[in-house]
Formats: C-alpha cells, sequence, structure tokens
C-alpha cells in the first residue's frame, strides 16, 4: 500500500496502476470483496492513464484499505 500511496501522492500513473493491480489481485486471491471492487475500479482508472479518476476514487481506497487492516489487526487479539 506504501507504493501505492506514493504513487497517487507524486501523480506517477505507472507506478500506481501497478500497485493497485497487485493489490486487487490479492484482494482476489484472499477473498476481500468490498476491497477488490474499490481496487478494481481504481486499476481501471489508472490503466487508462486517468490519474484525476483515480485521484477521486483514492479516499474510498484508503477507508476500504484501513477497514481492513483494523479487521485483521484485530485478529491478532
Amino acid at each position: 500500500m506504501s507504493q501505492l500511496t506514493q504513487a497517487m501522492e507524486t501523480g506517477d500513473v505507472e507506478t500506481a496502476f501497478r500497485a493497485a493491480h497487485t493489490l486487487k489481485g490479492i484482494c482476489a486471491n484472499l477473498g476481500f470483496k468490498l476491497l477488490f471492487e474499490v481496487s478494481y475500479d481504481i486499476t481501471e482508472a489508472l490503466r487508462a492513464g486517468d490519474m484525476e479518476q483515480a485521484k477521486v476514487m483514492w479516499p474510498g481506497v484508503q477507508a476500504c484499505y484501513a477497514r481492513v487492516e483494523n479487521a485483521l489487526n484485530q485478529l491478532e487479539q
């Protein structure tokens, strides 16, 4: 996620695409449906080179990632 965050902050479409695509694949494999859906959407925007649309989607990806991260942290306790 840190690579995706940095790429989104710097406007690096290619790196952001690769990171989002990786996140999407991990979510698909682990069954994180909601995070998969938002990561799929941002991946497709970045695939098209549309950083402006990706920036609109970015807060939703961050929020969903935080929810998944929090839930996983709760399992560790």
